[in-house]
Order: C-alpha cells, then sequence, then structure tokens
C-alpha cells in the first residue's frame, strides 16, 4: 500500500508515458463511452484515458494515493481494490491497467473483467521501467541488494478468455527538469528511504534537485515500455 510520501512524490512528478502508451495502443477513431483505469494512484492514467473517453472511473486501493489525485470533471474517482469492481455489468468499453497488475489477484481481477466488459471492450495492461542506475551512482548510493518482486511486463498472457491482440516492448527517451527528477528518484520507497539516511533529513529533496542541477537543467534519461492490448475471447 503506497503511503503518503510515496503519494506526495508521484502526485509532483511522473514521466509523461502514459499518453505516449496509451496513444499507441488504444485505436484513436474508436468512440468510447465509459472507461475504467484500474489502480489509477494519484489520477495521472485516468486522466490520459479520459482523452479517449466520455466518462472514466479511476479505481484506486490507497486513500493516500486518492487524496493527491487532481479532479478532472470526466473522471470519478473510487476507493476499492481491482478484485472487488463497483460498476455494472457490461458496461465498459475500455479497460486500463498501469503498472497495477502485480498487485491484483489475478484470478478475481479475470472474474470482474468478463462481467463488467463489453463484448467489443478493450483492455491495456501497460508500464514503464525509468533506468535511475546513473542518478544513483551520481548520488552515491547503492541499491544493489534491492531487487523487488514487480515485473514490469506482466500482462494477461496466461489466461485463456482473452484474445492477444498486441504486445508490445520498446524503449524511449525524455527529458525532465531536476526537480522532476527528484520526485521521480524518491517516489520508491527503498530510495526514499537510503537517501533519507545519506543525508540525514527525512526529506532529502532540495538536496537531490540542487546536486542534479549542477549536471544541467534539462536531463534526458531512458525508459523502457511494456503494453499489452487484449479482446474478450468470442466463443
Amino acid at each position: 500500500m503506497y503511503d503518503p510520501i510515496t503519494a506526495s512524490h508521484y502526485s509532483a512528478y511522473r514521466p509523461p508515458f502514459h499518453s505516449v502508451i496509451l496513444g499507441r495502443a488504444l485505436r484513436q477513431q474508436k468512440k468510447r463511452q465509459m472507461g475504467l483505469d484500474i489502480g489509477c494512484g494519484t489520477g495521472r492514467s485516468a486522466q490520459e484515458l479520459a482523452k479517449f473517453c466520455s466518462h472514466v472511473v479511476g479505481l484506486e486501493p490507497s486513500k493516500s494515493m486518492l487524496l493527491k489525485a487532481k479532479k478532472h470533471k470526466n473522471v470519478n474517482y473510487v476507493n476499492s481494490p481491482g478484485e472487488q469492481i463497483p460498476i455494472a455489468t457490461t458496461s465498459v468499453d475500455v479497460v486500463t491497467l498501469a503498472g497495477s497488475l502485480n498487485y491484483i489477484e489475478r484470478n478475481s481481477l479475470v472474474n470482474e473483467l468478463l462481467r463488467i466488459c463489453r463484448a467489443d471492450a478493450e483492455i491495456v495492461v501497460y508500464d514503464f521501467e525509468v533506468d535511475l542506475t546513473n542518478f544513483e551512482k551520481f548520488l552515491g548510493i547503492n541499491l544493489a541488494n534491492y531487487s523487488p518482486e514487480y515485473d514490469h511486463s506482466a500482462n494477461l498472457s496466461e489466461p485463456l478468455n482473452f484474445d492477444e491482440v498486441t504486445i508490445v516492448e520498446d524503449e524511449i527517451s525524455t527529458t525532465a527538469s531536476p526537480m522532476e527528477i527528484a520526485h521521480l528518484i524518491l517516489s520508491d520507497r527503498e530510495r526514499h528511504n537510503v537517501l533519507c539516511e545519506k543525508y540525514e533529513i527525512s526529506n532529502p529533496e532540495k538536496l537531490i534537485q540542487n546536486e542534479i542541477s549542477s549536471i544541467s537543467e534539462t536531463i534526458s534519461f531512458r525508459s523502457n515500455i511494456f503494453y499489452s492490448v487484449y479482446s474478450l475471447l468470442q466463443i
């Protein structure tokens, strides 16, 4: 479960990859009424999905994350897990899961997706993995022994209920300010704790920002992106 500190950094900055991935994964010309974003966090992914739908429900189990969610006229946020979706049967045109699949019990999720999706619904599972190795070296921290049980490429390839339309892995680059990089670094709780210990301060954001500013005022970084698109298997 995400705590208020992590939620604060998520709210302050996330890389602009939601729009890139959804722009590639979803057919632009298709008209969609209801969208569902499972594990919407602070709402960035739900708001990007709203560009493709008339209305979006952003589902998030963490109250800390939802408290930081930015309001949007076409997005309704709901505090609920992905295993229990408070949406009517056969009502959803598109479902997105942005970096949330690892946290959801798969069988319960699949059953709920089969219940809520319309026959022609699209299901998009996606994530991105930012390479922060060079920043860790620059800041003098070592997370070599830190290997969380998290699979950025996780998808729904195993259940027989879905037709696999597209599976993509790619690498893209973007730029950010030192302040944005600081938030990105500190959004990982383990990295946050290591840096707090190093600087002997509870919030090292400004110190990290100042150090990174010595490199440049515009920082380039790479990220691997993963997305899979599914439709319901017509039997």
